[in-house]
Parts: C-alpha cells; structure tokens; sequence
C-alpha cells in the first residue's frame, strides 16, 4: 500500500511495523526487473519476517511521493579510510575445498515469477518452497515443494494443495508463535469474491487441510498476539464485518459489521482485547469524511463496549491507543489523542498545529517513549522528530529538519538494535537541501554527525568529513545500496551499512562499513555495494557483491570485517535474489536463492560454514566488553553500566547454540546532562548537551491538559528520558502544578463525546495572560502550549514493538503483524 494524496477531509491512520530478521517467510520474483530491482527484494527478505510481493512491485511503492529537491550530489568515490583486507594473511587454508564439500546445489524445474521460501519446525531443517504466477489477468497453478534438509533438497507436494492457485499477495500466513502453522491463502475456481479457500497445515507442511471460508479474505489474516490459533479477518464484500477464529482457520465467526478500521490488543493488554471502529450511523455513510463510533471488547469480539464517538481514524502501538478526532476548528481538523488504559480515559498530545497537507508519524515506541516525526510547513520534505514522555502525551524536538519525504513511506530512521539508545536519521540542510546523517546514543537526547574512519579523505571542497550512510531514500533515488543498515540483538555493538565519507549523501557506488561498537567507530570493510548478513552471533559476515547483474561469489569475514575470504559457491553466475542464514541459529548454514539468467529457473544453493568454523567457542575466546565505553560517560548509557562478553575478533570458532548476548553485569550510573532530554518549549543544537528555550515560548506559561485539567509545567528545560535509571547526580526540578481552569473534559469513563467549547475556552486563556503582540508570536511559530492542533494527515509507522526494528513494510505485504489500517480512506 502506498501513500497517495490524502483528501483534505479524510484522516488516515496506518500503521507499518519493521521486524527483526527472524526470518520465515521470503518471497522473490524474477519477471520485469533489473539486478538492483532483485537484490533491493533480497534485501527486504533477509531484514523482514512475512510475505514479500515481487520486486517490481516494490519500485511502484516507492515512486509516489513529492521529494523532489533533495538529490544527492554525484561525487567521484573515494577517501573511505582504511579498508579490509583479503591478501594471504586473511586466507583460511583448504577454505574452497571445504565448503565445496559442504556445498548443495537444488535447481527447481520451474519458472513462475514469484519464489516463497517458508522455514517451518523449531530445528530450522524443514522448509517450504511455494512458485506463484500472475501477471495482470493472467494466472497460473502454483507449485509447492518440502524440504526436510536444510533445503539441501526438496520433494513435491502439489497434491496436497490441489492445484490450486495460491494468491502472490497475501496469499502466506504463518504463525509468529509456532513456526509449523501456516495458511495458504488461494483463489476460488469461479473467482467468485464471496469465499474464499484455505489450506492450513499445523505440521509444518507434512499435511494440509482444505477449508472453505464463508466471507472473502481482503488484506491479511492478523495473528493474535499470544494465542496461536486465534485469528482476525476482515471481508467488504459482506457488510465490512470482522470474523474471528478460534481454531487457527478452519472456522470463522462474524463478530460485527459496518467496521471500518479493526485491531487487536497488544501483548500490553488483556488477552482478549480487540478494537473496532464502526460506521453505523446511515446518515454519516454519505459523509465524505465520515466519523466512527470505536468499540472495545474484552472478551475476543462476544461483545463491545464503546469508549469513544467521532473518531476519524485510530491505532494501537504498544500499551498506547492513538486516535485522530475532530478538532473542533469547524475547517476537517484533526487532533490526536492518546490512551494508556485502553481506551478508557484520553489525553490530547501535546504538538505543534499542523495544517492539511502535513502529516505526523509514529517512527517507534521502545521502553515506552515515542519518536513522533512531525512534517513541516510547505513541501520540504523534512519534519521535526520528537520524543514523548513516559505517558505519551507531552513531546519535546528531538532533532529538527528530519528527512521524511511527505507523500511517501520513505525514512532514514533506523533503531540500532544490537546495542541501547542508538538510532540513525537523516538530516536536511535548509541552505542547500543536500542530506547527511546523524546519529544519536542517547535515544534522541543529543544528535551527532557520525565519525568517519581513520585516515580518511574527503574531496578539497567538503565543509565536513563525516560518514554518510545510505538507507531507504538513497535506495528511492537509484543509488546502488542494496542493503539496508543491519543490526542484530545477538550480535552485539555490531552494524553494517552502505556508505561514503563526505560532507553529504553522495550518488556514486558506495563502500560497506562495519563498527563493532555501536557506531562510536566505523571501518570501511568492503569497496563496493554488497548483499550482507550476519550469523554466528556477528561471528561470521557474509556478503555477495552486488556490482554486476550476476556473480557466483561470496565473501565471508570471521573476525568483524577486517579480513575476507571468498568463496566460488556455484559454476556459472546466477541472478541473486536471497542470501538468508537458516533462521532458528542451530546451524551455520547459509541459502542462496536466485535464477539462471538465460534459463530462468530458480535455484538454491546451501552452503554449511560449520566447515570453516570447526570448533566451538571456549573460555579463552571471550573477552569482556562495555557498550558506549567511547563516550564521555565511561559507558553509562541511560543510567546504566552493562558489561557483555563476546568473541574476539580472530578466534574463528563457533558460538554455541544456545549462547545468549545477555549482559554478565550492570550497575546504575549517576545522573548528567545526557539522561535528560530537552523538555516541552525547550531543544537543543546539534552535539550539544544544553537545552535552550525555543523561539517564541514564553517558559513561565507552559500549559498542558492531562485528564481534562489545565496543568502548569514548572521546568528547567531538563526532562529525564523514560527507562533512564540513573540516581542522584544532576537532578534539575520539574512538576505540574493543577490550574483552576479546566480543560477539555475527556477523561470521563463512558466517553460520551467530547465538548465542543474546549477550543474557545483555551483561546480565551491565552489572551488572558499573554498580550496581543506575543499571542501572534508564539501563534506565528506554532508554539502555543495547550493550543489545540490541526492535525489532518495522520501516518502510523509503526517501526517498532519490543525489539522489533528495521525497515518499513507494505502493510499488504507484511500479513503477519498487521497492526491497523484504514485502506478505504486512500485515494
């Protein structure tokens, strides 16, 4: 689903979740598209757990959109610093000889476009393979195949799906909770759309049961968060209605009709908590804007309660409930609302006023405080990032001139997720558009450009000489990065990304760059743009080179980048479309998916490096290390001091299995400056510690509404960022102190409606105490407190639940976590 223009009376919540690469679901095709296209797919697989559209349909996602300022300038490569090295030092003796011996080779005797890999069972062993075909009107059967072996090789099975047709979109769906249960979604014989056909196995694909649904399937199947066999379905062609089953598909219940936008509950709530926003009202069904009544049941759809009346739009994220209501501006405004009860009681978030052709989103929620990109007046492409208290409600500027292109799903934001506090962003620069990243280690509280290699060299003109990564945009605006920045929970301090050292984003083939520390240090590890991944725990890197349309080489490093062997893994080049480590870690075996280029038919490659890696990591192959040791702070991060232990670089053995990165001690830190971040009227300049009071804010009247009560923030510019767990130290003071005034009543429990007089009452207030001259000042700058905003585009991206964090996702290509969306209110 892409973002189009938006109707300025329509409100539109979407959530977007990015997950880790636990990967289960991978989904190729090789009709109509250019290498970059294949391994731009290959990339999203490894990154991603869930179903895949074919590669050309991502670049039709992606072309939308209004960035049309920020290109990145055409530079010759270069001065990328000390790189790694692959002379005869690095060389592992026999290496070729080896893996050739632990190399297989499984060519499929198929052709159709589209190429589904689904890992089933819990040793990793057993996987499914599944070709579909539809190319316009066109369709043709699909063709299942099992393997017990790794992939090694594989057997039909056809006969137990029948012949039939499998859906390329949504058309897989497997269990988050127990990787054996998988439905397989497919289109009647007539093609009628008033059922539809499913066939489930609940044993990784050993059999299947054929059931027929009494309603036609629209979008995804959504999994409950904790029950496997609880799941969600939507169908428009019978009365909107939302079906619940209980039994993994086989049966289905119609809960309630006329919904226009549905969810579960979170793992935050109660089990059986599911939302609903319905349009019953017959006269509001004309309306071109119309708004909805949101229900709430406890007890998996057997009955609602309503929390709340004219609601636009809404969605669920963590333990919060966001939801777009009506601004009481008479002009279709919206204004955002948040629950941390489930929807019992409501608080305005406090934000800047956003007019109709702007929008906000959700980029993540971790350790319960939020990252809200606001976009900017004008098409500029760019916004203001904020970060909310632990309540969600009140939000400070994080990072200003934050890319994120309006009318697109396109964003930098990356949630660094093998160390604490770390994330990458893009920055515009207002006087020449040109786009640099920066980096913060503190979860937003101190943004920073990120530190180039030693040794390196920027061109004569460079005002900087930083490192530039390159993420999604670059990927939109053609550069040949085919991997996105990753990171993973098991490999810790580890991230590989693309980039160039300069003083901005650049258009020529970057290099891959590695830091084992989180990003404090980076080296250029390989010239060139590479397909990567990591396995062993960070123990053993891989990448395929990505210059050319084909190759049948790849490369593996044993010790964190710095060296590189390479690996001939096939007789002729191949299109390479996947390179994914087997999922459940009990094994080091890596598959390599892609297709002849004069033949077209698919192939899998399986190459065991547990040929290489022959003995298991000792005692004396550990050595402790400190997260964000390189920082001021002596490696207090949040209040807290971890100690980890992990391999050195030149071991070359192998982790154990069930060997977990967990931290081997912690200890509180005294708190500074970097536990705080800027507060409500308050922000800070790049690299910088202090926080300033903004332009226009006036910080002996900052007011705020909380439970229907005007509340006044005393502060000293300082708020503690939530999980921080730091003691003593820097305390600076911060209280609320009640007002008589009331505010907006929304804190009643029934919810009946919202007044329509808050607006006016609010105005009223700020007239009161402020003189007519600084009311047009802090109105020119946005910056009313408590005024109440006109939020009208409202974008979800949800980046981000738990530990979950990587790359944005089609909502109709991700099934298996699909938050929330409304699709009818796209144009």
């Amino acid at each position: 689903m892409a973002f189009s223009k938006i109707n300025q009376s329509t409100v539109v919540v979407v959530f977007m979740l990015i997950v880790t690469c636990s990967s289960s679901v991978f989904e190729w095709n090789q009709g109509i598209r250019d290498r970059r296209h294949a391994i731009n797919a290959a990339d999203e697989v490894h990154q991603a757990e869930g179903q895949f559209d074919s590669a050309d349909e991502k670049v039709k996602t992606n072309v939308e959109g209004r960035e049309r300022r920020r290109v990145p300038r055409d530079v010759d490569p270069g001065g990328g610093g000390t790189s790694s090295s692959t002379d005869s030092l690095c060389l592992i003796n026999d290496a070729q000889a080896q893996l050739k011996k632990h190399t297989q080779v499984y060519q499929f005797n198929d052709s159709n476009f589209n190429l589904a890999m689904i890992w089933t069972g819990t040793d990793g062993k057993e996987l499914l393979a599944l070709t579909t075909m539809e190319y316009g009107f066109f369709a043709a059967q699909s063709k299942l195949w099992i393997s017990k072996d790794f992939g090694v090789t594989f057997h039909s099975i056809n006969d137990l799906i029948d012949g039939a047709i499998i859906r390329s979109s949504n058309g897989i769906f497997k269990s988050s909770l127990d990787p054996q249960k998988i439905i397989l979604v497919s289109y009647m014989e007539d093609m009628a759309q008033t059922q539809t056909r499913l066939y489930i196995t609940e044993d990784g694909g050993q059999t299947f049961q054929k059931k027929v649904a009494s309603f036609y399937l629209d979008g995804a199947i959504i999994f409950h968060a904790t029950d496997p066999n609880k799941l969600l379905a939507h169908s428009p062609y019978q009365e909107f209605s939302v079906w619940i089953s209980d039994d993994f598909g086989k049966s289905w219940t119609s809960v309630r009709k006329n919904v226009m936008i549905y969810s579960w509950g979170t793992v935050e709530m109660e089990p059986g908590t599911l939302f609903v926003a319905t349009l019953d009202n017959a006269e509001k069904q004309n309306d071109e804007s119309p708004s909805y009544t949101m229900l709430r049941s406890t007890d998996y759809g057997k009955s609602f309660k309503k929390i709340k009346d004219d609601i636009y739009s809404f969605g669920v994220q963590g333990k919060f409930v966001f939801a777009a209501m009506d601004g009481s501006q008479g002009d279709n405004s919206r204004l955002l609302y948040v629950s941390k009860d489930d929807g019992s009681t409501w608080n305005p978030t406090q934000l800047p006023i956003v007019n109709n052709d702007r929008f906000f989103s959700v980029l993540d929620m971790n350790e319960g405080m939020v990252f809200m990109h606001v976009d900017n007046e004008g098409d500029t492409g760019a916004g203001t990032l904020y970060t909310s208290d632990a309540d969600g409600i009140v939000f400070s500027v994080s990072l200003e001139q934050h890319l994120f292109p309006e009318g697109s799903t396109i964003t930098d934001f990356y949630r660094v997720t093998s160390v604490r506090g770390v994330y990458l962003a893009s920055q515009v620069e207002s006087t020449d558009q040109s786009v640099h990243t920066v980096i913060t280690f503190d979860r937003g509280g101190v943004w920073q450009p990120v530190k180039a290699p030693k040794d390196s060299k920027c061109k004569d003109s460079a005002t900087s000489c930083n490192l530039q990564i390159h993420n999604h945009y670059s990927q939109f605006k053609g550069v040949n990065a085919p991997s996105a920045p990753l990171s993973q929970p098991n490999a810790t301090g580890l991230i590989l990304a693309h980039g160039n050292v300069a003083d901005s984003l650049e258009t020529h083939a970057p290099d891959v760059f590695v830091s084992n520390d989180g990003g404090y240090n980076w080296t250029r590890a390989l010239v060139g743009p590479h397909h990567y991944t990591i396995t062993n725990h960070g123990g053993l890197l891989l990448a395929i080179p990505a210059e050319k349309d084909s190759t049948n080489t790849i490369k593996f490093s044993y010790d964190e980048g710095h060296c590189w062997n390479e690996y001939e893994f096939y007789s002729e080049p191949l299109t390479i479309t996947g390179l994914l480590p087997e999922p459940s870690a009990k094994s080091l075996n890596i598959s390599i998916w892609g297709f002849g280029p004069q033949d077209r038919k698919w192939r899998v490659i399986t190459v065991d490096f547990s040929a290489i890696l022959t003995t298991e990591c000792k005692a004396a192959n550990f050595i402790e290390w400190v997260p964000h040791e390189s920082n001021n702070q002596k490696g207090c991060l949040l209040g807290l001091k971890e100690t980890f232990e992990r391999v050195k670089p030149d071991s070359r053995c192998r982790l154990s299995y069930s060997h977990q990165n967990t931290p081997k001690r912690s200890e509180p830190c005294l708190c500074n400056k970097d536990d705080y971040e800027c507060d409500f009227g308050f922000s800070r300049d790049i690299a910088s510690d202090e926080c300033e009071v903004s332009p226009g804010i006036d910080p002996s009247n900052l007011d705020i509404c909380i439970n229907g009560v005007e509340e006044q923030i005393t502060t000293w510019g300082y708020r503690k960022i939530p999980g921080d767990v730091c003691v003593y130290g820097f305390e600076p003071e911060r209280s609320f102190n009640k007002l008589q005034e009331k505010c907006k009543n929304v804190s009643s429990a029934n919810q009946e409606g919202a007044p329509k007089t808050a607006a006016i009452v609010m105005i009223l207030l700020v007239i009161v105490m402020f003189s007519g001259g600084l009311l047009f000042l802090l109105h020119r700058h946005n910056k009313l407190p408590c005024h109440k905003q006109n939020l009208e585009s409202y974008r979800y991206s949800q980046l981000s639940q738990g530990d979950a964090l990587d790359k944005i996702i089609d909502l109709e290509t991700q099934p298996t976590f699909h938050d929330s969306s409304d699709e009818e209110m796209l144009e």
